[in-house]
């Protein structure tokens, strides 16, 4: 037995198992301060368990060719702005960073990137999510980067914090040996929850924005502003401004809403003035607010509003016409008549409608071309007439006329539809009476009656018809005129007249000579053409004398005679 150090006496054999254990000891040491040398760092063991420590060492055969890195991408993720507002739809900035984490050796810039990042919401949370997965491309170690999410708040959505879930997925390079020339590829994500705040305090909604407007007009409208928030406000005021064609009271609009509590509602009407280029469909208006807070404390400015929204301003369709059973009694020479039917094509009814007529010729002339119409709601017509004249120099055929309907938009504007193209046709010249009769027949020295047909050859009814009957020597009348109360069209009468030839005429045809004075039907008096009609004279008789009736006419001629003559001497003595 041998003491040993500590004063225990032990066997020779358990004295040189001890050296052995020191020796092998010793070799360890010196064996670690060699690779300490060589990789210019510690050595550290791996984390992973699919790679051995000798692997290690054995890779690690130069200075720097053979350095074996092992690492990962470090990804997290916040909002930086994290507030949204209920009833909202807002794009929510999403910050992405990499903070890189090295496991073994020195070659950060290999192992730390994140490759082929995507970010996705996973979990909505309260919210609608209306963004899809998102690339941001490769991720450097200590880079960030952003990412804007579509996120809709819902109109009931209490006030406070909600949580949202997000997945960052990339790939990545775990492990580079120089030595080996082997890297290892990995792919990883991380699942990150975020926090949205939902503010307590006022919040404005446009829920209405009416208006008759069109397009070329002006006047009101009306917008319909609610408190849809969880607090009220003080001294609202509210901004308006134009968009798309619009201009909101000459430029801007500025209103005050006075205090509103959560679920008021207030109506605003402003003016607007819709240019006529604009075309069919809503156009914005831009709303800013600004309020006092409960606390009495002024929120927003004018130059920096509380709250901003975009109302859509629809303005009113145009109003549309159309005509109908167009006719006319246009010949050339003639007063005539335009008559026809206007529909109200909608979409609202108008009180103040007038149509306007406009010939494109000069040989037409309307003399009051505006015809007031009568209030009419859509797919309601009435009727409308224009007296017209034609020239007489005028050829027939057919001509345009040109109708606009004039009518009021909004409380100030007038606005037009049109011009509507219509055709008529002027018809030749042509008699407004027609005579039809028996062959007249007198006799030399005698008299007779006769009777005439007359019918209407116009398209318009004819009244007071005063007919009158010319006849020169060698034939005369005694009854010479003939009246008709009122002619329709293609209506006749008959109109009696008499005639007596001298003895000494000649038994041939003579002619007589008509006219026609008459009204029209617009109260026109109208002074015909001349008209001739024939008279046969024939023979006496053998006598040469006058005949009993011829012997009476001339006696009542010379009574006549004598007795104006007897007046006259009468008043003058």
């Amino acid at each position: 037995m041998l003491p040993d150090s500590s004063g225990i006496v032990g066997t020779r054999a358990e004295v040189a198992t001890v050296g052995v254990d020191r020796r092998l000891l010793l070799l360890g040491v010196v064996v670690a301060v060699a690779v300490t040398v060589v990789m210019g760092a510690p050595v550290a063991l791996a984390d992973d368990d699919d790679v051995d420590v000798g692997e290690e060492l054995q890779s690690s055969g130069s200075e720097s060719s053979g350095e074996l890195t092992r690492g990962e991408p470090a990804v997290d993720a916040t909002v930086p702005q994290a507030e949204i507002t209920a009833g909202s739809e807002e794009n929510v900035e999403i910050q992405v960073q990499n903070e890189g984490n090295i496991r073994l050796g020195t070659q950060r810039d290999r192992v730390t990137p994140a490759r082929g990042v995507t970010v996705e919401v996973v979990d909505e949370g309260p919210f609608d999510v209306t963004s899809g997965t998102t690339s941001l491309g490769t991720l450097d170690e200590q880079q960030t980067a952003s990412v804007d999410q579509r996120i809709k708040a819902p109109e009931d959505l209490e006030p406070g914090e909600h949580d949202i879930t997000v997945e960052v997925s990339y790939s990545y390079t775990y492990q580079v040996s120089d030595n080996s020339r082997v890297t290892t590829e990995r792919t990883g994500s991380e699942t990150i929850d975020l926090t949205l705040e939902v503010p307590d305090e006022p919040r404005f909604e446009i829920s209405d924005v009416v208006t008759d407007v069109e397009p070329g007009g002006d006047g009101p409208a009306t917008l319909e502003i609610e408190n849809v928030g969880s607090e009220a406000a003080s001294q609202t005021r509210a901004t308006i401004t134009g968009g798309g064609g619009v201009t909101v009271d000459g430029e801007t609009a500025e209103e005050v809403l006075g205090d509103l509590e959560p679920g008021d509602s207030t109506a605003v009407t402003v003016d607007v003035d819709i240019a006529e280029t604009t075309s069919q469909g809503e156009k914005p208006l831009e709303i800013a607010f600004r309020y006092d807070d409960e606390a009495g404390v002024q929120v927003g400015s004018p130059d920096e509003p509380a709250q901003e929204e975009v109302a859509s301003l629809a303005p009113a369709p145009e109003q549309t016409f159309s005509i109908s059973n167009l006719q006319d009694t246009l010949a050339v020479g003639y007063d005539g008549v335009v008559t026809g039917e206007i529909e109200n094509d909608g979409p609202r009814t108008v009180d103040d409608g007038v149509l306007i007529v406009e010939p494109t010729t000069d040989s037409l002339f309307v003399e009051d071309t505006r015809y007031a119409l009568p209030e009419l709601s859509p797919g309601e017509t009435t009727e409308f007439r224009f007296p017209t004249d034609v020239s007489g120099q005028a050829d027939a055929g057919p001509r345009q006329l040109r109708f606009t309907v004039e009518y009021g938009a909004g409380d100030r504007s007038t606005l037009e539809d049109g011009p509507i193209s219509e055709r008529v046709v002027i018809d030749d010249r042509a008699d407004e009476f027609s005579i039809t009769a028996d062959e007249i027949r007198v006799a030399q020295g005698d008299l007779t009656e006769f009777t005439l047909e007359i019918t209407n050859e116009r398209s318009e009814t004819l009244s007071n018809i005063d007919a009158r009957l010319y006849a020169d020597s060698p034939l005369d009348t005694d009854n010479d005129e003939a009246f008709v109360s009122e002619l329709e069209p293609n209506e006749s009468a008959e109109i009696t007249f008499d005639v007596w030839a001298d003895q000494d005429a000649t038994t041939e045809t003579h002619p007589v000579e008509l006219d026609f004075e008459y009204e029209n039907e617009r109260g026109d008096e109208v002074l015909s053409d001349t008209y001739t009609h024939p008279i046969e004279v024939e023979s006496g008789g053998d006598d040469g004398g006058l005949s009993i009736v011829g012997i009476l006419v001339r006696v009542g001629a010379v009574l006549t005679a004598l007795g104006l003559g007897a007046t006259l001497w009468w008043r003058l003595r």
